[in-house]
């Protein structure tokens, strides 16, 4: 599905910058890579138990939520792969999305890919397992304690999360502290240990408070984090067995007649809730995914009984492991790229008990991110925020973050 590509006049400035100087380049509504460190003797500071952290800004009524039809969107679909295979509609690669028959659906082999990080045996023993293994909690402080979200990881050494867990809207540059990533944690077990973050880059946006939408519904609702490698000099793809891909404008989204010309997509959702399990085991939903509009900014929306501390978990078309051995003709669907992260959780209704629903930021060209390709990175927000990532420097260095290996 070919699409017009949304053209403003105003296109952000990329810059680089450390925390020193994050305070001009905001007030210019550029957006940085802010670097961050980590204190030991704050996290013990902290409260003993981290709370689960929900966007604070009040959410909208939605019961008049309705979904957007037909070619609704803006930009051609694109994904990428974790070995940065691009893919547009149309290729077929591993993985289904639908076919001529334009309704959504995923599909994969029966099977994981085995871990010796935990015993077969173990309940935690498929949280272990990719792709589960490249999802986790994300850890920080903030004013009065410390509290949770999700987080997924994307390139070698890059994480996916939601803006409000790196810091409120429109809060300047009274950004959180201490992040820390446990990947695949299982009721307090640690299989792959914590990490912890060397910066992130969020939206200029998100931090002067511009961003499109109201309360905590806005355009722009991600941000991506730089891991720093373990004490054995890894990056955390090459130890979680795997990073996910990710893509832009609705990336393996359809409408057709026995949708009800309804724009929509077959999702899995996955973070770690506070109310499911007290925020301590992954918790993963499936189902149908739409789009639509409010206040402005670009929404997908599900059911979903996710709660607080899953802000920041991925929403994913096709996951799964591994597609089966085709014979006699057989293929795989259009859209078809596996394990593509295509939003993360940004807000649900307040009453968690009767709607059962979940948004988040579409990953898509608007009116702050317009190019069609930022650099390798893709299109969009999340093209935009990778790339500002992956071009900085480590203080000293000479070459780009992208050049030591994180981003690959």
């Amino acid at each position: 599905m070919k699409l017009s590509i949304l053209t403003v006049s105003l296109v952000p400035v990329l810059a680089i910058a450390n925390a020193s100087s994050v305070a001009g380049n905001v007030a210019n509504d550029k957006d940085v890579m802010v670097t961050t460190t980590y204190n030991s003797m704050l996290n013990a500071n902290a409260v003993s138990t981290p709370v689960p952290y929900k966007n604070p800004l009040p959410v909208p009524d939605t019961s008049a939520v309705s979904p957007l039809f037909g070619d609704s969107q803006s930009g051609t679909q694109g994904a990428m792969g974790d070995k940065k295979v691009s893919a547009v509609n149309n290729d077929m690669l591993e993985g289904q999305a639908f076919g001529s028959f334009g309704v959504p659906y995923t599909s994969a082999r029966v099977s994981h890919k085995h871990t010796t990080k935990v015993a077969a045996t173990n309940a935690g023993y498929l949280s272990a397992t990719f792709p589960y293994s490249a999802i986790g909690k994300l850890t920080f402080n903030v004013p009065g304690g410390a509290a949770t979200c999700s987080a997924s990881v994307i390139r070698r050494g890059v994480i996916v999360t939601a803006a409000h867990c790196i810091q409120d809207v429109g809060s300047g540059n009274n950004t959180f502290t201490n992040f820390r990533f446990t990947p695949a944690t299982y009721n307090g077990s640690t299989p792959y240990g914590t990490w912890t973050t060397l910066g992130f880059v969020r939206p200029a946006s998100w931090a002067n408070g511009t961003d499109v939408g109201s309360g905590s519904v806005r355009d722009n609702d991600l941000a991506v984090m730089l891991i720093g490698k373990n004490t054995s000099n890894q990056f955390i793809k090459d130890v979680v067995g795997g990073a996910l891909g990710y893509g832009w404008n609705n990336y393996s989204f359809t409408s057709s007649s026995r949708t009800g010309n309804l724009t929509t997509a077959a999702v899995s959702t996955l973070g770690y809730p506070g109310l499911l399990d007290a925020g301590r085991i992954m918790q993963r939903t499936d189902g149908p995914a739409y789009l639509t509009t409010i206040a402005g900014s670009g929404q997908i929306y599900s059911g979903s009984d996710l709660t607080g501390g899953s802000s920041g978990g991925p929403w994913i078309v096709n996951f799964g492991y591994q597609d089966p051995a085709r014979s006699g003709g057989a293929a795989a669907g259009t859209s078809a790229l596996r394990n593509v992260v295509i939003g993360v959780t940004s807000w649900g209704s307040s009453n968690p008990n009767t709607p059962k629903d979940n948004y988040a930021s579409q990953f898509r060209q608007n009116s702050r991110y317009p190019n069609a390709s930022y650099g390798t990175y893709g299109a969009g927000n999340i093209g935009s925020l990778l790339q500002t990532l992956c071009t900085a420097k480590p203080s000293g260095s000479t070459k780009t973050y992208a050049q030591l290996g994180y981003c690959s």
